[in-house]
């Protein structure tokens, strides 16, 4: 018992360091990626917030929970986390501040919902995060040494757009084929239960409406493959659990 407590002490000292770095961090990417690994440390281990005695990015209301770090923003963050509310019952916002005194605002994604459900959602945001990138990276890599093309800016750009705009789409298919077995694994309903649609339309009657602008679709090659591969992405219980 001791020795697990000892375990577990380590890992909590892990976390806090994790998130102080993602705090302080002026690397968005850098920090990004502190925040990420912390919140999967936290949710393999069982680890809740009271225990890190205020290292959290969070200190919001307990129906709000970070997704990012306040950073700049890509475009498909903002779907993916769209994405994620509507099949897994949970409202979307962003809050932007000015950082340390910083000019240029940096924005946040928000998840606000029942306790249960902000959990289930920001694992599969976790895991997809993460999907998105891997995949995106190795497809472009994979095309370039195929196609024996010399790297350009511009191309890469509207390579990676048009792969994570399929990845994407096919993602949000797969989610609502596989809700039926999340929903028994995880007890999850369908829709965003009324209590917190209320108190969400109250929180955001006065919010800025904010439109998110995707990049279009360049290179249809790669938005098929995109969507493939999103398509047979696996986010069961055991996905969760071990990681895909």
């Amino acid at each position: 018992m001791k020795e697990k407590s000892n375990n577990n002490e380590k890992i909590i000292k892990t976390v806090k360091r994790l998130l102080a770095l993602a705090n302080d961090n002026e690397n968005d990417e850098e920090g990004q990626a502190a925040f990420l690994t912390a919140q999967k440390l936290m949710l393999k281990h069982k680890i809740k917030e009271h225990e890190l005695n205020g290292y959290i990015l969070n200190q919001e209301l307990i129906n709000q929970q970070s997704v990012t770090i306040y950073k700049k923003l890509f475009w498909w963050e903002r779907t993916l986390a769209q994405i994620i509310g509507s099949n897994f019952r949970v409202k979307v916002f962003l809050n932007t501040s000015l950082v340390d005194g910083d000019k240029n605002k940096k924005t946040r994604i928000m998840f606000y919902g029942l306790e249960s459900d902000l959990n289930l959602a920001r694992e599969m945001y976790i895991l997809a995060y993460e999907a998105v990138v891997s995949y995106t990276n190795d497809y472009i890599d994979e095309h370039y040494r195929h196609s024996g093309k010399q790297r350009q800016r511009y191309y890469t750009e509207s390579l990676k757009a048009s792969y994570i705009n399929g990845f994407l789409t096919g993602l949000d298919e797969r989610f609502k084929e596989q809700i039926s077995i999340l929903r028994g694994e995880y007890e999850v309903l369908v829709l965003v239960p009324a209590e917190v649609e209320k108190a969400y339309k109250e929180m955001v009657k006065d919010f800025d409406v904010y439109i998110n602008k995707k990049p279009s679709v360049e290179i249809n090659t790669a938005y098929q493959e995109g969507k493939e591969r999103g398509k047979r992405i696996d986010f069961t219980k055991k996905a969760v659990e071990y990681g895909m």
